[in-house]
């Protein structure tokens, strides 16, 4: 493991750094106080932004996991630990993160074998904090966060570092390896990264990290809970069998304005040509975007079920199906895989809007076939095998979304079960990495 931070340049980057965020350090307060306003969680445990909050049994592994979606993706790895007895200390920075955390490990906390706690900001004194009070046995984080001052205290401290399911997208590896490459030289800090594939195996070692394996994809491990798939069936019952079903998910609020009229043009064609009327799925990625999409889909005349309010906490209706409504509105956390189960095909959003796109991996493991937008950066892997192996769609306008949603039946459930077979095995390949680095 290289020194971090070694030159010159990045020891002034990591100075300029610290002082933006002691001046900042209003404004993330403020920050904080105004999600909280939608978000409670976010006003909750101040005291762990900041490296305080109650000690957890020493030698834990601490896993960073920043949003929901890491933490999801993490579940297989954490249960592992778990089962192999470990103490395990996870950090989020989201609400939603946080949220999901509880939820999934809620056995875990009861039994004092799991902790949670905010992850520190981006203070030198605050991560010192942290790491005093808990004295993990080593640091693991998840997917691409390179936070320097987090990073360089750690090293500094001399607590060993991994990146787990590490990428580093094509997009971001073109900007870091230009200039004066001050984000690049953060990977070399790191004692061991487990990549997701080996093309970002090979960038990461190309910016000059030494310790760099492949683990692949924990999402294709991920667990599915069977009573969201039972109550997908038996919803799925109660609408008309010749009925479609699509689910555009993990959409942004900047997208509503490109996907709306591809769900208006759909139900209006199907109704001009006599034929079965379309079931739309429509899913925000943000809970704090919820209220504005669903006003822009009555807007646009889609009647709609709203699962906050029509469906009880089993997902099942509190009244029959009526004739004349055009979907269900997802406005829940957590319940993505009963969206999906719904569904008949899948489309993936944040990708029309250059965003790098979201999970592809739980629709097609429930069989589904996917379309993405041009966007897909941020799921390069494995969505460039996904696309070579044609269980993936990427198409470039809204345009396209309906003409192949009209047309064209996606993939075939054989192609999708042989593309899953072909990957997997990333929570033992991870455990075995972490046991040839002298880490367990």
């Amino acid at each position: 493991m290289k020194r971090y931070p070694a030159r010159m340049i990045d020891r002034l980057a990591l100075l300029l750094w610290d002082v933006a965020w002691h001046l900042g350090l209003p404004l993330v307060l403020l920050y904080l106080w105004h999600r909280g306003r939608k978000e409670p969680l976010y006003r909750q445990h101040m005291a762990e932004r900041f490296g305080g909050g109650a000690a957890v049994p020493a030698g834990a592994i601490w896993i960073h996991g920043v949003s929901l979606g890491e933490m999801r993706a993490a579940r297989p790895l954490i249960d592992a630990l778990l089962d192999r007895g470990e103490q395990v200390l996870v950090t989020n920075i989201t609400a939603a993160g946080r949220a999901e955390t509880l939820k999934l490990f809620a056995d875990a906390i009861e039994r004092g074998q799991l902790h949670v706690r905010w992850c520190p900001a981006e203070y030198a004194w605050a991560i010192r904090r942290f790491l005093a009070k808990h004295k993990p046995r080593f640091g693991m984080i998840m997917e691409i966060e390179l936070w320097p001052r987090l990073i360089a205290t750690c090293h500094a401290k001399g607590l060993p570092l991994v990146q787990a399911q590490a990428q580093y997208p094509d997009k971001s590896f073109s900007r870091d390896t230009k200039g004066l490459q001050v984000r690049a030289h953060v990977v070399r800090a790191f004692d061991l990264i487990m990549a997701k594939s080996e093309r970002h195996a090979e960038r990461f070692r190309q910016l000059g990290a030494q310790k760099v394996q492949v683990m692949g994809e924990l999402r294709f491990e991920q667990p599915i809970p069977p009573a969201h798939l039972e109550a997908a069936k038996t919803l799925r019952a109660q609408i008309a069998p010749e009925r479609p079903v699509f689910c555009l998910a993990s959409t942004a609020p900047d997208e509503d304005a490109l996907l709306i009229p591809v769900v208006r043009k759909l139900l209006d064609t199907a109704a001009q040509a006599g034929k079965p009327r379309p079931f739309i799925v429509y899913v925000p990625r943000h809970p704090k975007d919820f209220a504005a999409t669903r006003e822009r889909l009555k807007a646009a005349g889609l009647n709609m079920l709203q699962r906050s309010t029509d469906l009880d906490e089993t997902l099942s209706l509190k009244a029959p199906l009526a004739d004349n409504l055009g979907g269900l509105f997802g406005d829940s956390l957590g319940e993505i895989n009963f969206y999906f189960a719904l569904s008949d095909r899948v489309f993936i959003g944040d990708s029309f809007n250059g965003e790098g796109s979201h999970n592809i991996i739980e629709p097609l493991s429930l069989g589904k076939p996917v379309v993405v937008g041009p966007s897909i950066w941020g799921i390069e892997y494995p969505a460039l095998e996904a696309l070579e192996s044609g269980v993936l769609v990427k198409l470039e306008t809204p345009d396209q979304l309906f003409e192949h949603w009209s047309r064209e039946r996606g993939a075939t459930t054989t192609q999708i079960r042989d593309f899953l077979a072909q990957h997997g095995g990333a929570t033992q390949k991870a455990l075995h990495h972490l046991t040839n680095a002298g880490l367990m």
